[in-house]
């Protein structure tokens, strides 16, 4: 069997190389899978960010009413507090940069009014100067907060336990279990991050959480123009179709 053959459709004449058609074939097969794979992560973005609009419309509860399943699921990520800070039990967590400088991210345990369980509450983020002395504010007697409930309380590894001789405690990660047998008490096995304009929040440094599909279309696009090209280049450099074109363009 030959390799190459040629084929005529009127003027144009295409030299095909059947060993080069099918690497073409293959790469832009393989451009396209690639642009439909990117359209599957966006779909699920899509989903995701909807899940996440239905999420911001509900309404906080009180964090004392939730029942955790026993995979994890909570019913609303918006929650309200009511109870008094631990101001003397803070934890400081190391390091965290904001802006370009280096601080804390402040973890202080609120404890429940009802149940007298604690939750860990994130106040935001703090910066000390060389020399200078900490100081985030105590928050003193009964307050009502709202916050929104940290799913990601921990990460994966194992880190030497904290010195806690001496308060407040430095912690490289943030580990329910942890901090628990530090407390010596049941601590809601989920922390919290404080919304604005709370009693004792800090900077707010939390990165927002999103599901933008954009990107995901971007670069979907991106693979079938990658295999656009590959077909039309490989067709235009073996075959006179440039030449054609300039005799018709000639007067």
């Amino acid at each position: 069997m030959q390799s190459t053959a040629e084929v005529k459709l009127g003027p144009v004449l295409i030299r095909v190389n059947w060993f080069v058609v099918a690497g073409i074939v293959l790469t832009a097969t393989g451009f396209i899978r690639l642009g439909i794979w990117q359209l599957d992560r966006a779909s699920e973005k899509m989903a995701l960010q909807a899940a996440m609009q239905q999420e911001q419309q509900k309404e906080a509860i009180n964090i004392e009413d939730i029942i955790i399943t026993g995979d994890g699921t909570i019913p609303n990520l918006h929650v309200t507090l009511a109870g008094e800070y631990i101001n003397d039990k803070s934890f400081l967590l190391v390091p965290q940069s904001y802006n370009g400088q280096l601080g804390f991210g402040v973890i202080t345990p609120f404890r429940l009014q009802n149940s007298n369980r604690i939750v860990l509450v994130d106040r935001g983020w703090i910066t000390v100067a060389s020399g200078a002395k900490l100081n985030f504010g105590l928050v003193v007697g009964a307050r009502q907060l709202t916050a929104q409930i940290h799913l990601r309380s921990s990460s994966p590894g194992a880190d030497e336990r904290p010195d806690a001789s001496s308060w407040p405690v430095q912690i490289r990660r943030l580990d329910v279990d942890v901090i628990s047998e530090i407390l010596g008490e049941d601590i809601f096995p989920y922390p919290v991050r404080l919304n604005e304009d709370q009693p004792g929040v800090l900077i707010r440094h939390w990165t927002a959480v999103t599901a933008n599909s954009n990107a995901k279309i971007s670069y979907a696009i991106q693979w079938f123009v990658f295999a656009a090209a590959i077909v039309i280049v490989s067709l235009f450099t073996s075959s006179n179709i440039v030449s054609v074109l300039r005799k018709k363009e000639a007067p």
